[in-house]
C-alpha cells in the first residue's frame, strides 16, 4: 500500500513538473509555455481562467495577444547592437525606478514655487504653465532626480 502511495505521489509530481514546462504554442520557433499563458490569464481574468479551461478560440486569442511581444523581443535580440541593448535596458530600469519613487504633492508644489520665483526674477515674458498643467512632468522630473541622487550617493568616482 505504501509503495502505491509513493508511486502515485511521484507520478503526480512528475506530471505537475511536466505541465509547467509544457508548450502552449510556438511563434516562429519561440516557445510560449503553459506557465506563461497561465500567468497572462491570471492577470487578464483575475485568476478565473487557466490555459486548461480556456476554450480553443480563447487560446488562439490569448496567443495572438502574447505573440507580438515574443516577436519584438526576438527581433530586438537579433538586430540591436550591444550598445543599443544596454541603452534600452538602462532606459527601462530608469523608468521602472522612477515609477517606484515616491514624490509627494508637497515636493511638487515646492518645485513649482521655485520655478515661479525663478521666472519672476528673470523677468521673462514666457508664461509659466499652471500647476495642474505641469504637475505630472514635475513629478517625473523629481523622481528622476531622486533616482540619480541615490545612485550617485553610492557611486565610487575615481578621477585619473
Amino acid at each position: 500500500m505504501k509503495k502505491i502511495l509513493v508511486m502515485a505521489l511521484l507520478g503526480a509530481t512528475l506530471l505537475t513538473t511536466s505541465v509547467s514546462a509544457k508548450v502552449a504554442a510556438t511563434v516562429n520557433n519561440v516557445t510560449i509555455t503553459v506557465a506563461e499563458a497561465n500567468k497572462a490569464l491570471n492577470i487578464l481574468t483575475k485568476g478565473k481562467q487557466t490555459w486548461a479551461t480556456l476554450p480553443e478560440n480563447g487560446k488562439k486569442q490569448l496567443i495572438g495577444m502574447m505573440a507580438p511581444s515574443k516577436l519584438v523581443a526576438l527581433k530586438a535580440e537579433k538586430t540591436l547592437t550591444k550598445k543599443e541593448k544596454e541603452a534600452a535596458l538602462a532606459g527601462f530600469w530608469m523608468q521602472k525606478s522612477m515609477a517606484q519613487e515616491k514624490v509627494s504633492d508637497k515636493e511638487i508644489k515646492t518645485a513649482y514655487d521655485k520655478m515661479k520665483k525663478f521666472v519672476k526674477k528673470s523677468k521673462s515674458n514666457r508664461k509659466l504653465p499652471t500647476f495642474d498643467q505641469i504637475k505630472g512632468q514635475l513629478r517625473m522630473q523629481l523622481a528622476q532626480e531622486k533616482v540619480i541622487t541615490s545612485l550617485m550617493k553610492s557611486a565610487k568616482v575615481k578621477i585619473k
